[in-house]
């Protein structure tokens, strides 16, 4: 929105240090952000290639190893398990293994290592960016919304969904035939397989219809049915269970720079940022914080560099936050509302105000991104 629309709308574009606060998160960290994460998701294929090419035998994500160490995807070993109708000590301790990292790392598998993100990016149009931007942000006020009435996060203790459903019936389905049946699907394992067919053809001239059929499945996944990864993904399903006792590399904010603690200014850009629907400020977004995915949008987003992901998260009441302290969200709202008041020299609050800046850069994400 430009700054004459927004005057339209009633209120007043971003002024001098405002305007900084609010359109300097950053570019240039956030874009790294999201480099760092195609290069981590490189590294992986450039791992399998050279296990090709050498042969060392390493594997894909889908089972991967060393010598006599192996592992095996985590939904791929609980098949195993179901499919057998027996106890098998590898698939056992390889699933004991990721549970582990898991609990550590939470769901970064799924921003940091997973191709499909990536190869969604691929099929993206400029009106599906513009649709999840607006997803985005409306999420985002209802978080800011909720925490200007004080409210708290009340989630069950396991928030089960479409994918959990997608995930049962997959376990049921190996139970009954005998052998992984979503395997034959898996966007993460047709992708390797796709590239090890690709390899083949070109080093061996071994052409096959795999080399048709597997992107066609691909592309009918993560383009046609585009909400894969937060509505039918059963990994992300096992993993989101797992993640409940995730306690590490969580969005984390400093009060004494974040712009609602330290001046009551109805800030929701990590929120407007999260492509998981998360609040980070207050949990209080449409998706709980354990679906996390570490990804680090809400760090590249926030104007004031507030948000970090530590390895052990200090309580907000060291650092002075308003939710450790008992200050409720809706005097904070109240407190913002009454500095733009004064600010603006009006006695309505509420409006939001764009960016021209943003909205010319066709940046719709931060667009809109402080709440006045």
């Amino acid at each position: 929105m430009s700054d004459a629309n927004d005057q339209k709308a009633g209120g007043a574009p971003f002024e001098g240090n405002e305007r900084d606060r609010a359109c300097s998160p950053h570019q240039g960290r956030r874009f790294r952000s999201a480099t760092v994460r195609g290069l981590v998701a490189a590294a992986v294929f450039a791992v399998v290639a050279v296990g090709l090419a050498l042969p060392t035998g390493t594997g894909t994500l889908s089972s991967m190893g060393w010598d006599a160490i192996a592992a095996v995807c985590p939904l791929g070993a609980l098949e195993s398990l179901f499919g057998a109708w027996a106890f098998v000590p590898r698939a056992l301790i390889a699933l004991a293994a990721i549970v582990l990292i898991v609990v550590i790392a939470g769901k970064a598998f799924c921003s940091w290592v997973c191709p499909i993100p990536h190869v969604q990016s691929l099929f993206k149009t400029k009106r599906r960016a513009r649709e999840e931007a607006v997803e985005r942000n409306v999420a985002a006020d209802a978080a800011l919304g909720r925490w200007r009435r004080g409210e708290k996060p009340a989630r069950p203790k396991v928030a089960v969904d479409s994918r959990h459903a997608v995930l049962g019936g997959a376990l049921l389905s190996t139970a009954v035939f005998g052998f992984p049946v979503f395997c034959l699907v898996c966007p993460v394992g047709l992708t390797f397989a796709a590239f090890i067919l690709l390899w083949r053809f070109v080093q061996f001239n071994e052409p096959t219809w795999g080399l048709l059929a597997f992107p066609a499945i691909i592309v009918l996944e993560v383009a046609v049915l585009r909400k894969w990864c937060g509505r039918i993904c059963p990994l992300g399903a096992l993993l989101s269970l797992v993640s409940t006792f995730n306690r590490r590399f969580r969005p984390t904010v400093d009060s004494k720079a974040c712009l609602r603690d330290a001046e009551g200014v109805g800030c929701k850009a990590c929120a407007q940022a999260c492509p998981e629907l998360i609040d980070p400020y207050a949990d209080l977004g449409n998706r709980p914080m354990t679906e996390c995915v570490k990804c680090r949008s809400c760090a590249d987003a926030c104007p004031t560099r507030a948000i970090t992901l530590p390895f052990r998260a200090a309580r907000r009441a060291e650092t002075g936050g308003s939710l450790a302290s008992g200050a409720s969200g809706e005097s904070f709202g109240r407190a913002g509302e009454r500095r733009d008041e004064a600010h603006n020299g009006r006695s309505t609050g509420g409006v939001r105000s764009g960016c021209s800046e943003c909205a010319e850069t066709g940046d719709e994400s931060r667009s809109g991104a402080i709440d006045k």
